[in-house]
């Protein structure tokens, strides 16, 4: 069957409860005053635990943004009392801290107990999940489980209170290591995550775009215009992007490039999958596909 069908799924699935968990995790931060740029040392709190989080190893994880401008944002978690900084420039969370994340994770939750969960063979989606969580932790490297594993072990320490919460984790660590193989599959070319997405905006809507489009379509990076337009010009040095009058297109070499990165990611991605039979793989689909229409019928209410 086609993995990707429903992988595709899963992750509309998700956004489906993102779409309830996300506007939670806004209205908490307002409640609590945290200043712009909060979910960065929030997300750090969850996925570092008792490890002192590094800007480094932040971006192990989520390389997509500016190391200085996680940086400012841990300083400012600093400044504010969430977190305290150690002798190897790492920072740990304070009680304050953990209090803050521990309400964006529980009010992210709880925003999602009243959606619909079929109740007929729910916990046999959740095994399903699991299994491939665990082959994923056991798959050979390349790529790192350096994301899932820190996924897999922290965010366990939080609450999960209803069925969708769990859903949620149990996708989140499998987003994870695809997160992982994606990675694994692009930097082999030695370049920047910023830039990379960049290749990718080009490479999924096939059409031109400048700096000020990128700045406005990638705006939650935060990342300046200028970063963007070195990119576009480092795109077009190597071959992978050329300048038009209406600004920026992939050329077939950068096509050829994300492609095989996208083949070398699900190859990845989705070996570990093999630890579920034929029939378990559609069984997951027909699960999967009983819960997102259940999420899309509510939304569409």
């Amino acid at each position: 069957m086609n993995l990707r069908t429903t992988w595709s799924m899963l992750e509309e699935t998700f956004d489906l409860l993102g779409g309830y968990g996300f506007a939670a995790m806004d209205r908490a931060a307002t409640e609590m005053e945290l200043e712009p740029g909060w979910m960065t040392w929030i997300a750090a709190i969850w996925l570092f635990g008792s490890e002192p989080i590094t800007t480094a190893n932040f971006m192990r994880m989520l390389p997509y943004g500016l190391a200085r401008l996680n940086e400012e944002r841990f300083a400012s978690a600093l400044r504010r009392g969430y977190l305290v900084s150690d002798e190897q420039n790492g920072y740990t969370p304070t009680e304050a801290g953990m209090r803050a994340a521990q309400k964006v994770w529980r009010d992210a939750g709880d925003a999602l107990a009243h959606l619909p969960m079929p109740e007929t063979r729910q916990d046999q989606l959740f095994d399903y999940l699991a299994r491939l969580g665990e082959a994923s932790l056991s798959a050979p490297e390349p790529p790192s489980h350096f994301f899932i594993s820190h996924k897999r072990e922290n965010y366990r320490r939080f609450s999960v209170v209803y069925p969708p919460e769990r859903f949620v984790v149990l996708f989140g660590e499998l987003a994870a290591y695809r997160d992982d193989a994606h990675i694994a599959a692009w930097q082999a070319h030695n370049i920047e995550g910023h830039a990379w997405e960049t290749l990718t905006y080009l490479w999924r809507g096939q059409t031109a775009a400048f700096a000020d489009t990128l700045f406005e379509k990638l705006g939650y990076r935060s990342i300046p215009r200028e970063v963007y337009a070195e990119d576009l010009r480092e795109l077009a040095l190597s071959g992978w992007a050329q300048e038009e009058a209406d600004g920026y297109r992939i050329t077939a070499a950068g096509n050829r490039v994300h492609d095989e990165a996208e083949v070398l990611t699900d190859r990845y991605f989705f070996a570990p999958w093999a630890c579920l039979s034929e029939a378990e793989q559609e069984d997951l689909l027909t699960l999967g596909v009983r819960l997102r229409d259940a999420l899309r019928t509510l939304r569409d209410q």
